[in-house]
């Protein structure tokens, strides 16, 4: 279904942690159709049922993870190479899929104070965080991000064969329920919303990056991805 028009928020909250300094555009890629073809019969693909994984798929591809070293979160590159070219995916979905509404308090780009990297959803604590898509956690940090982050968890993506990183900072202490080396799908639970780290309320500050490592605007990244998006 297209996604519903963003309104850019009336206010942009100066006080609200900025991640990255830095934005770069990702070229949107257009994803698969829903419907296939098989002999004279039409069989329609349920895109989340397909992106959701089994028990035995996840654990096999926990096998690949947990065989890997790891490597670093940083610099555009995935954490768990091996595991991240076997999770290949074009579903995408807003860190909130239960929510109908979205509130934003401050968008992505220049604002009072400088540039924010990402999109404050405010909503009430503990609320919980999912993924934006399928992909393994390259970092955890519990309550010592060095960006002003607190408590937050970062998950490599494989979008359509291209490098994509979700940010999810300022999580509930304690709430988080993932570790590094994870592989979670559209249903695990990552933690709760909070306002930890340099933030004046609860709210979930999403932010992601590209192989470049630079920041893009997330909300316009899933309307380009036909989510569904309603924002308030």
């Amino acid at each position: 279904m297209p996604a519903q028009a963003v309104q850019p928020p009336g206010e942009l909250d100066p006080q609200v942690a900025q991640l990255e300094p830095e934005t770069q555009s990702l070229d949107p890629v257009a994803a698969d159709a829903s419907t296939v073809f098989a002999r004279d019969d039409i069989v329609v693909r349920d895109p989340l049922e397909s992106a959701l994984m089994s028990e035995g798929e996840r654990a096999a591809l926990q096998a690949v993870a947990d065989s890997e070293p790891g490597g670093s979160y940083y610099g555009g590159r995935p954490a768990f190479p091996a595991t991240w070219s076997m999770m290949e995916t074009d579903y995408v979905q807003t860190p909130f899929p239960q929510v109908t509404q979205l509130p934003i308090s401050s968008g992505f780009g220049y604002r009072s104070g400088g540039f924010h990297g990402g999109t404050d959803i405010p909503l009430a604590p503990g609320q919980e965080i999912r993924p934006v898509a399928n992909g393994v956690v390259s970092a955890v940090w519990q309550g010592d991000n060095p960006g002003g982050g607190g408590y937050a968890v970062f998950v490599d993506h494989n979008i359509d064969g291209q490098f994509v990183q979700s940010w999810y900072p300022h999580m509930q202490a304690g709430s988080i329920r993932v570790e590094v080396g994870q592989v979670v799908d559209i249903s695990t639970v990552l933690g709760g919303v909070g306002s930890t780290g340099r933030s004046t309320g609860p709210h979930l500050h999403l932010e992601m990056k590209n192989s470049d490592y630079v920041s893009f605007d997330p909300l316009r990244w899933l309307q380009t991805r036909e989510t569904r998006l309603e924002v308030g």
